[in-house]
């Protein structure tokens, strides 16, 4: 009898440590899944920022674009004014340079 006694505490012993080994088991599932979907939102952040960085992209060439016409037609307007007989004297490079990067900055927001 005393036999059948001292094995009734291993049985619970046992059925604890089941128990506690079931938890750990869950809990290395619940921590797999965890990194799953961390690893899925990381995913769909790099997504995200990959086509923010081709729209940026595609609107910095537009703006470029832009101011390349804008600087084409400044100077197009400044060499018919200088064949102006009345233009007076011919403007310095430096000038032009400036007026260009001004008229630039001004199509894009930037700063001259």
């Amino acid at each position: 009898m005393q036999d059948r006694h001292s094995s009734t505490p291993a049985v619970g012993v046992d059925a604890a440590f089941n128990r506690v080994l079931a938890a750990e088991a869950q809990a290395r599932a619940a921590i797999e899944r965890c990194r799953q979907q961390a690893a899925g939102r990381v995913a769909a952040a790099e997504r995200e920022a990959r086509a923010i960085a081709r729209r940026a992209e595609r609107r910095i060439q537009a703006a470029h674009r832009i101011a390349d016409r804008g600087i084409a037609r400044a100077l197009t307007d400044l060499a018919a004014a200088g064949d102006d007989a009345n233009a007076g004297p011919t403007p310095d490079a430096a000038v032009v340079d400036a007026l260009a990067a001004a008229l630039a900055a001004e199509l894009t927001g930037g700063d001259a």
